[in-house]
């Protein structure tokens, strides 16, 4: 058993994340962007779905630059 295990049982709560610092972290995530919630989440969506396809065609073109060598 750690040392420090009756200490972080002691700083556990069951919430996933601490709610004032989530509200605060989003806050300033809307202040520094200045967009509305649904316009971040239609860009992060866009981002996470375009890197893959980016990663994948520039694959598919380098495998075709060294067939043709």
């Amino acid at each position: 058993m750690s040392a420090f295990a009756p200490l972080l049982w002691v700083l556990h709560h069951g919430e996933a994340i601490d709610p004032t610092l989530a509200e605060w972290i989003r806050r300033k995530i809307d202040d520094v962007v200045g967009l509305g919630p649904a316009t971040i989440a239609v860009v992060l969506g866009v981002v996470i779905v375009a890197l893959p396809i980016a990663l994948g065609v520039a694959a598919v073109r380098r495998q075709r630059r060294a067939a043709v060598r």
